[in-house]
C-alpha cells in the first residue's frame, strides 16, 4: 500500500474561500478514485493561509484487474453452416484478443448471442493521477478567479508551489506553469528554506517543524486553548462566532495569542459596535467586560509585544471615529432621523424611506388579532425601523452592518418601550439560512411586513428574479418572511400584507403575480418540514396565505393519509372533481328534487358535517375536520353508486350537479384532496 499528498501552495486567499476549496479538492480526489474503484485506507483535508492540499493513506499501487462481458455478433451469422467461425466471429475475437474457449452464447429477447468475459488488467494508480490531477485542479470553482496569460487555468491567486507525492516519487505534472515537486513552504515569520518531504506521511511533522500546523481541526484547538488561557488570566469571557474562529483559523498557520487594550471611554459604546469595530481590524477577540482584546496571530512569540502595540494602535483610530459618530446621532435623535427618510430615495419610482416606513404601519395592522401583539407598539416599531438608515453611523460603510441594531440603541436613548427597542433590533432578522429569529411577536410582525413590503416593491419595479440572478433579494426576503410567519406561529394571510401593500404603492400589477412567488417559496419551506410534495400541493390549492395553517393542515394529511379509508375518500374526491370540471353555474340544491334515498342523505350528512366542523375550524383542530369528512365517505360512496348525475333530465342533472359542488365545497375548504397521489397513480 502507498499513500498520496497533493499541497497546492499560493499567495494568500482570502479567507472565505480556502475551506471550500479544500473541500473541493478533497471531495474531487475521492470522487476520482471511487469512479476508478481505487481504494484507500483514509482520507485527510488540510488548508491554512497559503495552502490546501488532500493527504490520501492506504492506496493499491494499482487498479484491480476487472472482469467484464463482451457482447458480441448474433450466433446466427457467428457460424456458417459447418459451426465454423464465420470472418464476422473472427473480427470479433481478434479486435478482443479472445481465444474460442472464451466465447459462449447467450439467449436474450432478439434471439441467440455470442459473448465472451475477458479479464482487463487494472492501470497503475500513479498513471492515473498523472492523467487526472491537472484537470481535476483546472476544473475546481471558486467566486472569482485570476487568469494567467501563458495558461488556461483559472485561480484566485497565484500558484506559487505544488506537492504531488505518490510514495516517494513526485507526479510527473505541471499547472499553471508549475512543476510538482516534493517541497513545501514553511511559516514566512519562521523561515524562508524550502521543506523536502521523502514520503507523505512526514508531511504534518516536517511543516510543524516549519511553523505551520497544517491539520484545521488541531489549529482550531490550539485557538480555543490559547483564548482559554488568556481569559482566565484576565478574569474574563472572550466574546466570539464560530465564524469568527473559521476566519481565524484560515488566516492563520501557527497561532500564537497577545493581549492587547483600548482606552476604557469606550465601554460605554454598544457591544455590537465595539466587536464589529475589532472584528473589522483583523477578527480581533473581545474579552468582556475589560477594555482588553485579544489577536490572534501566526509569528514567532518574540514578535508579540509589537504585534500587541500595533493592534492597539490601529483600533484606538477606528474606536474614536465610531465614538465620534456615535456621539453625533444622539445629538440628532432617532425622530429626527425618521423625519429625514422623506429625503432618501427607497427604490427608484417606488418613494422615500419615509412611504416605506407608512406603508408598514398600514400593514401591521393585519395583526391586530395576534394574542400578545399590541399594535400600537407594533407600528411605532415600524415607523422607526428604517430611520437608524440616516444616522452618521450606518452610513459609514465599516458599520452598515449595524442597521436595526444601532436604531434600537437610539430608541432606547429616546426611552421607547422595551419592545419597540427589540423589534426595531430585530426586524432584519433571518438575515441568512440558519440566522436567529425575532424573539418578540412585535419583532416578527415588523421583519415579515418589511420583508413582504420589499418583494412587492422588487416585482413592481421590474426587478423579478430569473434563474440565478436575483438582484434584490427576492427569493431570500420571502423565505425569510414564511419562516419568521411559520416558526413563530404568527397567523396572518401574507396574500393579505401584500393586498394591503398595493392600496398604497398605487400602482398596476396583477396581484396573483406575486402570490404564486410567495406560494412557491412557501412550498419549499413546508419541503424542509418533510411533507411529500402531493401533501403540500393539495393544501397551497386553496391556501390563503397563513403560513403555520398550512403546516397544520399538512400534519393532518399526513396523520391520515395512510389509512384504506382516506385513501378511499381521495378516489372519491378526484371523481368529483372530474365530474365537476369544466361546469360552471351550476346553482342551489333544491332538496324537493330529489328522486333517490341516497341524495336526500348524502344532502343532510352535508349540512349536518357543515355545521359541526365549523368548531374545529376555528381551534384550527385539523385532524378531526378530516376525521368528520372522513365519516362522509360511506354516504357518498352510495350516491354515485346508486344515482346517476349526468342524467338526461337537465333539471334533475343540475340539481344533482349542485349537490356535489355543495359536497365537494366542504372538502375545498380544508384542501384539494384531488392532488394526492395514491399508490399505483401516475403523477
Amino acid at each position: 500500500m502507498i499513500d498520496f499528498l497533493l499541497e497546492i501552495g499560493f499567495e494568500e486567499f482570502p479567507t472565505k474561500f480556502i475551506q471550500p476549496a479544500a473541500k473541493d479538492m478533497t471531495e474531487r480526489l475521492e470522487g476520482l478514485f471511487k469512479a476508478n474503484k481505487i481504494f484507500y485506507r483514509s482520507v485527510r483535508t488540510i488548508y491554512s493561509s497559503r495552502r490546501i492540499g488532500t493527504i490520501i493513506l492506504g492506496l493499491p499501487r494499482k487498479q484491480k484487474s476487472q472482469v467484464v462481458e463482451i457482447q458480441g455478433p448474433p450466433k446466427k451469422v457467428a457460424y456458417d453452416e459447418e459451426g465454423k467461425p464465420t470472418k464476422m466471429l473472427e473480427g470479433f475475437m481478434r479486435t478482443h484478443a479472445l481465444k474460442p474457449e472464451q466465447l459462449m452464447v447467450r439467449k436474450k429477447k432478439k434471439g441467440e448471442y455470442i459473448y465472451a468475459k475477458k479479464e482487463i488488467a487494472g492501470a497503475s494508480t500513479e498513471q492515473l493521477l498523472e492523467k487526472s490531477v491537472p484537470e481535476l485542479i483546472q476544473n475546481m470553482e471558486f467566486p472569482k478567479t485570476m487568469i494567467w496569460p501563458q495558461s488556461d487555468i483559472r485561480f484566485p491567486r497565484p500558484i506559487r508551489w505544488i506537492i504531488a507525492l505518490l510514495d516517494r516519487r513526485p507526479l510527473r505534472i505541471k499547472i499553471a506553469g508549475v512543476k510538482a515537486d516534493r517541497y513545501s513552504m514553511p511559516n514566512v515569520h519562521f523561515s524562508f528554506n524550502p521543506i523536502r518531504l521523502e514520503k507523505p506521511r512526514e508531511y504534518l511533522n516536517f511543516l510543524r517543524h516549519g511553523g505551520v500546523i497544517a491539520d484545521p481541526a488541531e489549529r482550531k484547538k490550539l485557538i480555543l486553548k490559547r483564548l482559554k488561557i488568556v481569559s482566565a488570566k484576565i478574569d474574563g469571557k472572550v466574546i466570539f462566532t464560530d465564524d469568527m474562529i473559521e476566519d481565524i483559523n484560515c488566516r492563520s498557520e501557527y497561532p500564537e495569542a497577545v493581549v492587547g487594550e483600548f482606552d476604557e471611554k469606550y465601554l460605554t459604546l454598544p457591544e455590537e459596535l465595539l466587536m464589529v469595530v475589532l472584528r473589522n481590524q483583523g477578527d480581533l477577540i473581545w474579552i468582556k467586560p475589560t477594555n482588553k482584546f485579544v489577536c490572534i496571530f501566526s509569528a514567532k512569540k518574540k514578535a508579540m509585544t509589537n504585534v500587541g502595540k500595533g493592534y492597539t494602535h490601529v483600533i484606538s483610530a477606528k474606536l474614536y471615529d465610531a465614538h465620534f459618530y456615535y456621539e453625533q446621532d444622539l445629538k440628532i435623535g432617532l425622530e429626527k432621523m425618521y423625519q429625514q427618510t422623506r429625503s432618501m430615495v427607497w427604490l427608484h419610482g417606488l418613494g422615500s424611506l419615509y412611504d416605506k416606513a407608512q406603508r408598514l404601519m398600514h400593514a401591521v395592522a393585519l395583526f391586530k388579532g395576534i394574542e400578545g401583539l399590541d399594535i400600537k407598539e407594533a407600528q411605532r416599531a415600524a415607523q422607526l425601523c428604517k430611520a437608524d438608515l440616516l444616522s452618521n453611523m450606518v452610513r459609514e460603510k465599516d458599520f452598515t452592518s449595524l442597521q436595526g441594531i444601532m436604531g434600537g440603541y437610539y430608541a432606547a436613548i429616546a426611552q421607547e418601550s422595551e419592545n419597540v427597542v427589540t423589534a426595531i433590533k430585530e426586524h432584519y432578522l433571518p438575515d441568512f439560512a440558519g440566522d436567529a429569529l425575532p424573539s418578540t411577536k412585535i419583532g416578527a410582525a415588523v421583519s415579515i411586513v418589511d420583508k413582504i413590503d420589499h418583494v412587492t416593491g422588487a416585482f413592481l419595479s421590474g426587478n423579478v428574479p430569473s434563474g440565478s440572478v436575483d438582484p434584490l433579494g427576492m427569493r431570500r426576503n420571502a423565505y425569510s418572511a414564511i419562516v419568521v410567519a411559520g416558526e413563530r406561529a404568527i397567523h396572518v394571510s401574507l396574500y393579505k400584507i401584500v393586498e394591503s401593500l398595493l392600496t398604497l404603492f398605487n400602482k398596476e400589477i396583477d396581484k396573483h403575480v406575486i402570490f404564486g412567488f410567495v406560494k412557491e417559496r412557501t412550498a419549499r419551506y413546508l419541503q424542509t418540514k418533510k411533507f411529500r410534495y402531493d401533501e403540500i400541493n393539495a393544501v397551497l390549492e386553496v391556501w390563503d396565505g397563513d403560513v403555520p395553517d398550512a403546516e397544520q393542515r399538512c400534519l393532518a394529511l399526513k396523520g391520515l393519509r395512510n389509512t384504506p379509508e382516506f385513501t378511499k375518500l381521495v378516489i372519491g374526491q378526484k371523481r368529483v372533481r372530474n365530474i365537476l370540471k369544466g361546469i360552471a353555474g351550476v346553482g342551489k340544491v333544491n332538496p324537493e328534487l330529489f328522486k333517490e334515498k341516497a341524495e336526500k342523505i348524502l344532502y343532510e350528512q352535508g349540512l349536518s358535517t357543515e355545521e359541526r366542523v365549523k368548531e374545529f375550524y376555528c381551534s384550527r383542530n385539523y385532524s378531526d375536520v378530516l376525521t368528520l369528512l372522513l365519516g362522509m365517505r360511506a354516504d357518498i360512496d352510495t350516491f354515485f353508486d346508486d344515482v346517476m348525475v349526468m342524467c338526461e333530465d337537465v333539471v334533475l342533472q343540475k340539481n344533482r350537479l349542485a349537490l356535489v359542488n355543495q359536497i365537494n365545497k366542504l372538502f375545498i375548504q380544508f384542501a384539494d384532496l384531488s392532488q394526492i397521489v395514491i399508490e399505483g397513480e401516475k403523477k
